[in-house]
């Protein structure tokens, strides 16, 4: 199947260098994904991303963005165990390949994470109690 010749999508990709530095670009077609990657002065080339090793497909370009800024912030060992589930030698993805992936309608779910409270909230504030007298008195 050709890459021009299929349905505009939205991808998502993580790119590695040499040094397995991992870059979150987000694009509007496959098509576009590939020409990144070979444009010479592009922020892509110019550091080495050479290698795709994680892709998601999006049938709207606003939910890659929002993917992509969801993969952002996850810290960098969390985003390294979900390129290791479908990748697990972080091996590059050919362009080939990238075709294959099924194109999502929605986000995955995100883990929530819980506020961290050191007080405990009242809902009023307790009555001051007098100071103790010493009995000495």
């Amino acid at each position: 199947m050709s890459l021009i010749g299929s349905a505009p999508t939205a991808v998502v990709i993580v790119l590695a260098n040499d040094s397995r530095l991992l870059h979150i670009e987000c694009a509007p077609s496959l098509a576009a994904c590939i020409a990144l990657l070979g444009d010479g002065t592009s922020f892509v080339r110019r550091f080495g991303f050479e290698q795709i090793v994680y892709c998601e497909r999006y049938d709207r370009y606003s939910l890659a963005q929002a993917r992509a800024e969801q993969l952002r912030r996850l810290p960098h060992h969390e985003l390294c165990r979900l390129i290791a589930i479908s990748n697990p030698a972080f091996d590059a993805i050919g362009a080939e390949a990238l075709d294959q992936f099924p194109i999502r309608a929605s986000l995955p779910p995100q883990r929530r994470r819980r506020a961290r409270r050191s007080d405990a909230i009242l809902p009023h504030s307790l009555p001051m109690q007098p100071p103790r007298s010493s009995g000495n008195g």
